[in-house]
């Protein structure tokens, strides 16, 4: 069920579980926490060794420290200022801020690591033609015929010695031969390597607004062919690309991959990384304890946009949410994890898990609650127990 309303967000992972409860348990008030944790940046994406330094804005307490953490073994490391060096394998990692107040308020920001790209180096022009020149002794006439051994699969040469090479590599021989005397000649062999097709896009990454646009070009060596096409990696919903590289983004803030691939080769293709970013942020408090069967309250605070809109949400299995963030779960207790979406960007969302205890009891009451009998009679009682959650039988 989703519902949004006037409000604010900010995130934390959490696991859903329900577990049977007896109504015979009885919790204590639960306590509101007030502390709340921004974490910027939210997401990055960066190379194996690079440095990204953290920041992490503590409010709801006088203590705006942090204890800092990388939630993966080998995810990198972080010191105590928040500057973080990722790790030499790339991945996905996480970096956990820990509000010193209460270690229960935290927050995540995720670190994508992609390889680095490979060092290449081309030269330009690719000359594709040789000269070459006979020198004929013992003879006035030093003339010379040329010819390729391999005949025109092993490429051309003209009457003046220049050659050109074909369009497969492979080991030739162009051959001079005297025209004073047609026995002597000589023969120099070349070998012909394939070119190596490369594709590199400009700027290789960028940083812009929903909505945004930016042009790229491509660079295309080891190919008289230089054209490409454009695409975007994530299809229409990263945004789209004209074949001239003009990018338009999309509407919601994400990480999208604009990609040209070579005409003269496939294969080959090169990418730029783009960072869309509102610049929306959204915090919220967790964890949050209730009963079961008891509403509770939840607040989300959305910043960087005029739309403070929450669009709230909660799995069905583990209760109902209303547009003003009232949470109502049901029978049982677990963790519930709730879902607070910003209405001013999508992409952008906090998780408030619910701490659910077992549901109190209101009342106790014996049926029949009053009775006659006579002298040596029986009469079999039972007890009623109500909670929010209804009345049952006293044990169920």
């Amino acid at each position: 069920m989703m519902v949004h309303r006037k409000a604010s967000l900010s995130i934390l992972g959490a696991a859903l579980t329900v577990v049977a409860c007896s109504p015979a348990h009885v919790a204590s008030d639960p306590a509101a926490n007030t502390i709340s944790i921004d974490l910027r940046p939210g997401s990055v994406e960066i190379r194996p060794g690079d440095v990204v330094k953290f920041d992490a804005i503590v409010t709801g307490t006088a203590n705006a420290s942090v204890a800092w953490s990388v939630q993966e073994a080998g995810g990198g490391a972080i010191d105590a200022t928040g500057r973080y060096v990722a790790p030499p394998t790339p991945g996905t990692y996480h970096v956990l801020a820990r509000a010193v107040a209460d270690l229960t308020v935290s927050s995540l920001s995720t670190i994508l690591v992609t390889p680095a790209p490979t060092v290449m180096i081309s030269i330009t022009p690719h000359t594709t033609s040789v000269s070459f020149s006979a020198i004929v002794t013992g003879t006035a006439n030093t003339a010379a015929t040329w010819k390729v051994q391999e005949g025109s699969a092993g490429g051309a040469v003209t009457a003046a010695g220049v050659y050109t090479a074909p369009s497969a590599a492979g080991t030739y021989h162009v051959v001079a031969t005297s025209v004073a005397d047609p026995s002597k000649n000589d023969t120099a062999t070349v070998n012909v390597t394939a070119l190596v097709v490369t594709v590199s896009v400009t700027p290789s990454a960028a940083t812009i607004q929903p909505g945004g646009s930016i042009a790229f070009s491509a660079t295309v060596t080891g190919t008289s062919n230089t054209a490409v096409s454009w695409q975007v990696q994530e299809g229409a919903s990263g945004g789209a690309v004209t074949q001239a590289g003009q990018y338009t983004a999309p509407a919601v803030s994400g990480v999208f991959h604009v990609v040209a691939t070579s005409a003269a080769n496939p294969a080959i293709n090169g990418q730029a990384v783009v960072t869309v970013d509102s610049g929306v942020r959204i915090s919220a408090s967790s964890p949050v304890s209730a009963f079961a069967c008891e509403a509770v309250a939840l607040t989300a605070t959305v910043t960087g946009s005029t739309d403070t809109g929450v669009v709230w949400s909660a799995p069905a299995s583990c209760g109902t949410i209303t547009s003003a963030g009232v949470f109502t779960s049901v029978r049982g207790s677990g963790n519930c994890l709730i879902t607070a979406q910003a209405h001013a960007d999508a992409a952008k969302t906090a998780s408030i898990t619910v701490n659910v205890a077992p549901e109190r009891v209101l009342s106790v009451a014996i049926v029949p609650a009053s009775v006659s009998l006579g002298v040596s009679a029986t009469q079999a009682f039972a007890a009623n127990v109500t909670t929010a959650c209804g009345t049952f039988p006293a044990g169920s």
